[in-house]
């Protein structure tokens, strides 16, 4: 074994050259299997160290031990995407699962599951990327395939983790308020994305209670050169001294529009996005955004599907609180250097 690394219920199998259905009848103290058999796999767990986890011990018989994860078919690089999938299969691998990851081929998003449920399937799967009436949540749901959604799917039976969107633009517009901001703008999506929509429903609701006017939106596709060239016509219709994007790349696109038109993003207009991208606190000027917390996020719905696996678990969804990372973009150079510890939360710094 690697050094540092606890064995798995698939080492074992592999070292004693039997399935994992084996080992798993073997710790569960089955009778069927044969002597032989029997006394292999207790060599290979003696000789590996391994421990069964009380997921494994929970799991029935004819399990594979697998938890199936399709890549989005963006291949742009997604830090939070890494640090979810990180949590993802860490926390599967404390329930002695492994997590395979699969890709999406063409526009059927259905297709990848029925062929990864042809060649021997998975325990249950991991969705992301959910949006209104996705047709994964059916197809998985009437084969009896147990899952859990990053994403809300609006129905108590099925298993999700969501984060707040709408709550991380509204701490985003509070803070802006609180700084002096009375003309706050919206770049969001394209209506008709569940999450874009979930995060415009925040602005919308922020300048309602603040008694802002929250007609200051437009739209763009989530894309750098295409925010970048919105900015003259948003400044002219819209005269905003601040910005709130639905992503970090349309902030950043933002960021260096307004550069273009002669303006100083943060100190003549401020902007805040996001995600917080790695990027976002390398900018000049560095970026507030809201950050998602996608390492429990990852570990939440693990947990939650691995309940499910063992009969032990509930339904329903969580919404999970993020950040408001606070930076230059909407303070100033001065002020975040001078705030102890930045960058900070919003709790930090009003």
């Amino acid at each position: 074994m690697p050094a540092g690394r606890r064995p798995t219920i698939r080492d074992v199998a592999e070292f004693a050259g039997v399935s994992t259905a084996t080992v798993s009848n073997v710790v569960n103290g089955h009778a069927h299997v044969r002597d032989r058999t029997k006394q292999r796999v207790l060599d290979a767990i003696e000789v590996l160290g391994y421990q069964a986890s009380r997921a494994a011990r929970s799991l029935p018989a004819g399990r594979t031990f697998l938890l199936g994860y399709c890549l989005p078919d963006d291949t742009s690089p997604n830090a939070a995407l890494d640090v979810f999938l990180h949590h993802v299969v860490s926390t599967a691998a404390r329930a002695d699962l492994e997590v395979l990851l699969f890709t999406q081929k063409n526009r059927d998003r259905v297709q990848p599951y029925a062929e990864m449920l042809r060649r021997g399937g998975a325990d249950g799967f991991v969705l992301s990327g959910i949006d209104y009436e996705d047709p994964r949540v059916e197809f998985l749901r009437q084969r009896g395939i147990p899952f859990a959604c990053f994403g809300r799917v609006g129905d108590d039976s099925v298993i999700s983790v969501d984060v707040d969107g709408a709550a991380g633009i509204r701490a985003a517009v509070s803070h802006l308020h609180a700084v002096g901001h009375e003309r706050i703008a919206f770049v969001g999506w394209p209506e008709g994305s569940a999450t874009g929509d979930d995060r415009c429903g925040g602005f919308v609701s922020a300048t309602a209670e603040l008694g802002l006017e929250g007609g200051r939106v437009v739209r763009t596709v989530d894309d750098f050169d295409l925010a970048r060239k919105l900015v003259p016509a948003l400044v002219a219709e819209h005269q905003p001294t601040a910005v709130v994007c639905v992503s970090d790349t349309v902030a950043l696109g933002v960021m260096s529009g307004l550069r273009d038109e002669g303006l100083m993003p943060g100190a003549e207009i401020a902007v805040a996005g996001f995600d917080d991208v790695p990027a976002a606190s390398l900018s000049a000027p560095s970026l507030t955004s809201v950050r998602q917390p996608m390492d429990r996020v990852g570990s939440l719905l693990v947990e939650r599907l691995v309940g499910r696996l063992t009969g032990e678990g509930t339904s329903g969804s969580v919404l999970v609180e993020p950040d408001l990372i606070v930076r230059e973009s909407t303070i100033g150079a001065a002020e975040a250097n001078s705030a102890p510890g930045a960058p900070l939360t919003q709790e930090g710094l009003l």
